[in-house]
């Protein structure tokens, strides 16, 4: 095998890899989401109810203003959700340097193998492997909610506007096309790297057991 071509492999390898570290990032991030959201839910509901026991029937003709919040609050939390897991997935693994190491040639290609720690690595491939397809329904269903209330809603009004549709069968047919929408666009916006995504992980055992075969061979020519 020529250097050009295992350069090539190691470089696929570094891809991959911070393939898998972004996905255990957006998975390190879900629990802090989740405790932020719940916090800000449970002091937007305190300050409701505080509201509601302090004016009463006053606050209950305010009532419109409570469904406002309430719009707010999911839209607030959806898009935090998509924020914070995108940032999270363009946090860069330990295998930036690769690329200049790769240049000294067989002896760049052996530091940059000895220097992986193999069961690490195995086990940050097995984690995001088995958990990818969790983290993928969450953010598919935040996209797709995302979607739902910024086209859907605009969808469904652009059909009040002409049609009047307000109840009956045709409205239930409005809104069912609102989320038919919304998750036909979530699965044209991610559907590439969903894929991407798929093929890399479920690819990586046979390219590990390749670089690994290429290390070995690389230390017996050291030796």
């Amino acid at each position: 095998m020529s250097m050009s071509d295992v350069v090539d492999k190691v470089l696929r390898l570094r891809d991959a890899l911070e393939t898998v570290e972004g996905i255990n990032n957006k998975l390190n991030e879900l629990p802090k989401l989740f405790i932020v959201i719940l916090t800000v839910t449970v002091a937007t509901l305190g300050v409701y109810d505080t509201l509601w026991f302090m004016l009463g029937t006053v606050y209950a003709s305010l009532s419109f203003l409570w469904m406002l919040v309430i719009l707010g609050l999911i839209l607030f939390s959806l898009y935090y959700m998509a924020h914070r897991l995108d940032k999270a997935s363009e946090v860069k693994g330990p295998y930036q340097d690769w690329g200049d190491k790769l240049k000294e040639g067989a002896l760049g290609v052996l530091a940059v193998l000895e220097g992986l720690d193999w069961d690490y690595v195995e086990y940050r491939v097995n984690r995001a492997r088995s958990l990818y397809p969790i983290l993928l329904i969450i953010d598919e269903a935040v996209w797709a909610a995302l979607f739902y209330f910024i086209v859907g809603f605009a969808y469904a009004f652009l059909n009040y506007l002409l049609f009047n549709i307000t109840s009956g069968p045709l409205y239930v047919f409005t809104l069912a096309s609102s989320v038919v929408l919304a998750v036909a666009l979530t699965l044209a916006v991610t559907w590439n790297e969903v894929v991407k995504t798929f093929k890399t992980l479920w690819s990586l055992d046979s390219l590990l057991w390749e670089v690994r075969w290429l290390y070995h061979e690389y230390r017996k020519l050291q030796t």
